[in-house]
């Protein structure tokens, strides 16, 4: 698998401690670094050092440019072009065919010298200097910088002032990727990151959720019903016969429960879609062991379940509970009382109520397993996750508020060993 590839450019003297960091950071996130200092960087023997990093920008997805108060080693000394100067353009170039971004960082010591620079030559040119006079303090090293004049030079290079002000007069288009964001520690640098890639989200919970989706496409697949219209989920007709047949507590004394027989066809037709289907998951499971989905709290110094996740573990038994219950004792009700053994002017039938809620129940699961695959995809394309209505465990109405009732909620079990440790 490809990893998403940065490149570091910038001086190494002065930035080694902040590269080094970087590329530390970014690896434990899942990212491939490429930083010419360091071992792993490929090193051709018949390249000259400067080609190769040139060569390599062109193998990254992202260009992370970090400019502070060194120009570095000259790729043209003649033409006053630095080798970080000359990566940068590599870069760019790139940027406009659309095969890399670039993210622009510089020093706030050195933007500061650059706008101090700035009003200096203003008044500069304002007093009666010889030119050589004004060269020689306009250009004199801080402790800042040791080149003030290219290093303005190149910030505004990067920042593309003059192309802009050539686009607001009608004339090009304006740049791209032009953003300079300002430093000054390691976290301003992570709080930019995490604004341009992936919100900084590790690569292998970007797999890990790709998979998911994947997963849960494929029980889609197999629990959706094909209509003329298109798929649609089953928990239309669910719904339906649920309505056209309640089942209430005053009926679990009774042996049959009377079913009208149009109102049964449709739905013993629609659970024939159940015969032999196998819904068995792998990636959920193991998501659901993993941090992917929680959210870490840092008042309690743990993670914490997020509503995704709650989901999971729903979707999770509501799968457990479906394989269980799918089984051909179960279905053999569709054709036990299929039309097949019975009058055709028959406009009701009595279902042995143990063989009709098991199939209820079966399809209430089915029902449910389809809401929250739905769900948790629109979720892992961008959207904000809602829980979707599901259907109770039990099928007789009134029945799932009294088994909440005698069943200890989770908050419940905590306060019983916090006063057990009491």
């Amino acid at each position: 698998m490809k990893r998403p590839t940065f490149f570091i450019s910038s001086t190494i003297y002065d930035f080694r401690d902040l590269r080094s960091a970087l590329k530390f950071y970014l690896e434990e996130y899942g990212f491939e670094v490429l930083a010419s200092e360091f071992n792993d960087f490929r090193k051709p023997l018949e390249e000259h050092s400067y080609d190769a990093c040139l060569k390599a920008i062109h193998s990254a997805d992202y260009f992370l440019l970090l400019i502070g108060g060194r120009v570095g080693g000259w790729y043209d000394e003649a033409s006053k072009i630095s080798i970080t100067q000359q990566e940068y353009r590599e870069a760019y170039e790139l940027q406009k065919a659309g095969k890399i971004k670039i993210i622009n960082l510089v020093r706030s010591d050195i933007w500061q010298v650059r706008e101090e620079r700035s009003e200096l030559v203003k008044y500069l040119e304002s007093i009666d200097l010889s030119t050589i006079n004004r060269e020689l303090i306009k250009n004199y090293p801080s402790k800042f910088a040791d080149d003030a004049e290219f290093l303005s030079n190149f910030i505004a290079e990067v920042s593309r002032n003059a192309e802009t002000k050539q686009a607001i007069k009608g004339k090009g288009d304006p740049p791209k990727g032009n953003w300079v964001h300002v430093f000054s520690d390691f976290r301003d640098i992570i709080d930019v990151l995490k604004g341009q890639v992936f919100s900084l989200t590790p690569v292998k919970d970007l797999t890990a959720k790709r998979l998911l989706r994947r997963e849960l496409q494929s029980l889609l697949a197999r629990c959706l019903v094909k209509t003329r219209d298109g798929l649609s989920s089953p928990r239309w007709w669910i719904e339906k016969f649920h309505k056209e047949t309640p089942v209430t507590l005053d009926w679990k004394e009774r042996e049959y429960i009377n079913v009208q027989t149009k109102s049964w066809d449709q739905i013993s037709t629609l659970s024939t879609m159940l015969l032999a289907c196998e819904l068995n998951v792998v990636v959920l499971p193991q998501i659901i062991s993993q941090s992917t989905f929680l959210d870490f709290d840092s008042t309690a110094n743990s993670y914490k379940e997020t509503e995704v996740y709650e989901a999971l573990l729903l979707l999770q038994e509501e799968l457990r509970r479906f394989k269980k219950a799918n089984t051909n004792v179960t279905l053999s009700v569709i054709f036990e009382n299929s039309p097949k053994y019975r009058s055709s002017y028959c406009k009701s039938i009595d279902i042995k109520a143990e063989h009709f809620l098991g199939l209820v129940f079966l399809l209430d699961r089915w029902s449910n397993i389809v809401s929250l695959c739905t769900s948790l995809i629109y979720h892992l394309d961008g959207e904000h996750f809602e829980m979707p209505e599901l259907f109770p465990f039990s099928p007789v109405e009134g029945m799932q508020e009294h088994l909440d009732r005698e069943r200890p909620t989770l908050a419940e079990v905590d306060l019983y060993i916090k006063n057990h440790d009491e």
